[in-house]
């Protein structure tokens, strides 16, 4: 029996983006420390997202946004993490 991967994506994708909601929720409101997991959790999720989107519409070339937006995400954390440890 064959199965589609919008059939099996659907339900992951749902589950991706129920996880993303608290994620996002600390990244916008809180102390800088809780921001700063916020924003480092929210990355992959994201980018799962994105890879699981891809999957499911059979376009391959989305996954060119999903690999720039986990490096640019990767990138951002780090620099975040920075200008939080000059203001403690």
């Amino acid at each position: 029996m064959k199965t589609d991967a919008a059939g099996t994506a659907i339900p992951a994708l749902a589950l991706m983006i129920g996880a993303l909601l608290p994620a996002l929720l600390a990244t916008l409101r809180g102390p800088p420390a809780r921001r700063l997991a916020g924003l480092i959790v929210t990355g992959p999720l994201v980018t799962l997202v994105l890879v699981l989107l891809a999957a499911a519409y059979g376009r391959p070339a989305y996954l060119d946004v999903a690999l720039v937006l986990a490096l640019l995400s990767f990138a951002g954390s780090l620099v975040f993490a920075r200008f939080l440890s000059r203001t403690l």
